[in-house]
C-alpha cells in the first residue's frame, strides 16, 4: 500500500541516538523521525545511526528517563547595564558534571524556574558557557516566568535546572563548520548563543567573527567574552538599514562557509533574504524562537511547518516561517 502524501513529514531528531531516545512521542505514534513508529509502512527517516524502530521494540517498548530536574546552587549574579524599559542579568550556576558536558554543543538550552516553583514557571534559556560543572546564562526579563527568576536568582540560593536540550540553533549544523569561517550576526539578547558558537568554532581550528550591536535590549554585553573564546568582535553603531549593508560587505569580502544570525525572527528573514541574493551564499543556521514550554515535543507549543521545532531540526527559513 503506497505511503499517503499527507503523512507528517521525517525529520533529524535532536535527541536520536541519545539516552533520551526513543521518547513518549515514540509510544504516542508521533516520533519526529521514525515514520514506522508513526504508523506508516515504509522507512523513510533518513537516519543514518541506531535505529530508532529497533531501539524501540528492543526495549519492550519502554521508554528510558526523561530528563531529570536538579536543584542547584547560583554561583554568581551580574545584572546588564540595559535601556530604561529593559532589565537582564547574567547568572552563573553550578551543575552537574553530566549536564555541562552535554550542554558544550552550540543550540544548548535548559529549562530554568525559581526552586520549590511548578513546571509552568520554566523559562528555556540558551547556553553561554558549559565547562567545569557550571553553566552560563543571559536572561532577559520580560514577564511573570523572568520576574519569578530575577526575583528568585540571588547569590547563595538555589534554582530547578531541567536539561539538557540541544533544539536552540537550527538550520545548518554549526558541526559541518567547525573549522571554517564563520559569521555570527547577534543584537540584544541574541548575543548569548553567539558566545557558546565561537567557542565551539575556535576551539574546533576555525575562524569565528562576531557582528554584534544592542538590540532593543539596549546593551552590548558579549564582547569582552567573544573575545576571550578567541574570536574577532566588531560592535555596530545603531542604523537605518539595521546593519544590513555592514553585513552584506563583510560577507562579500570575507569568504565565510556560515552565517548565525541570533536574533528575532524579523532579523532571521531579512538576513536569510539576503545571501539568498548572493552568487555564492554561505549556509545559514540561526537562533530559535519558538515557544516551547515542555520540550519535549508533548504540549505542541512548538509546532511549525508540521514539525515539533523543540526536537526536529528545521532545515530552512522561509518568508519568516521555519519550514
Amino acid at each position: 500500500m503506497p505511503v499517503a502524501l499527507d503523512k507528517k513529514p521525517s525529520a533529524y531528531c535532536f535527541d536520536a541516538g541519545s539516552r533520551f531516545c526513543p521518547c513518549e512521542l515514540a509510544s504516542l505514534g508521533e516520533c519526529v523521525a521514525c515514520s514506522l513508529l508513526r504508523g506508516e509502512d515504509q522507512c523513510r527517516c533518513g537516519w543514518s545511526g541506531v535505529c530508532v524502530y529497533q531501539e524501540f521494540l528492543r526495549s519492550g517498548k519502554a521508554i528510558p528517563p526523561r530528563r531529570k530536574e536538579s536543584q542547584v546552587p547560583v554561583l554568581a549574579r551580574t545584572d546588564i547595564q540595559c535601556s530604561a524599559d529593559r532589565r537582564a542579568f547574567l547568572l552563573e550556576v553550578a551543575v552537574p558534571d553530566d549536564m555541562a558536558n552535554w550542554c558544550s554543543f552550540p543550540g544548548s538550552f535548559v529549562l530554568l524556574r525559581p526552586k520549590g516553583s511548578p513546571d509552568r514557571f520554566n523559562v528555556p534559556v540558551s547556553v553561554m558557557d558549559a565547562r567545569d560543572g557550571r553553566l552560563k546564562v543571559a536572561i532577559e526579563v520580560r514577564g511573570p516566568k523572568t520576574v519569578a527568576l530575577e526575583q528568585s536568582c540571588l547569590e547563595g540560593r538555589q534554582v530547578t535546572v531541567v536539561g539538557p536540550y540541544w533544539s536552540g540553533l537550527q538550520g545548518e549544523r554549526l558541526s559541518k563548520h567547525r573549522g571554517d569561517k564563520v559569521l555570527g550576526f547577534a543584537k540584544g539578547i541574541g548575543q548569548a548563543p553567539l558566545v557558546h558558537a565561537a567557542r565551539y568554532v575556535v576551539t574546533g581550528g576555525g575562524y569565528f567573527k562576531a557582528l554584534i550591536g544592542p538590540g532593543d535590549l539596549g546593551a552590548v554585553f558579549s564582547e569582552e567574552l567573544l573575545i576571550e573564546e578567541g574570536a574577532s568582535v566588531e560592535v555596530l553603531p545603531k542604523a537605518k538599514d539595521h546593519n544590513v549593508a555592514a553585513l552584506y560587505s563583510e560577507l562579500c569580502r570575507g569568504g565565510y562557509g556560515l552565517l548565525m544570525s541570533a536574533g528575532p525572527d524579523k532579523q532571521h528573514r531579512s538576513l536569510s533574504d539576503l545571501i539568498s541574493s548572493l552568487e555564492a551564499p554561505p549556509a545559514f543556521a540561526w537562533t530559535s524562537n519558538l515557544t516551547v514550554v515542555c520540550a519535549e515535543g508533548i504540549c505542541g507549543a512548538c509546532l511549525a511547518g508540521g514539525l515539533r521545532g523543540c526536537k526536529a531540526d528545521i532545515e530552512r527559513f522561509e518568508g519568516g516561517a521555519m519550514a
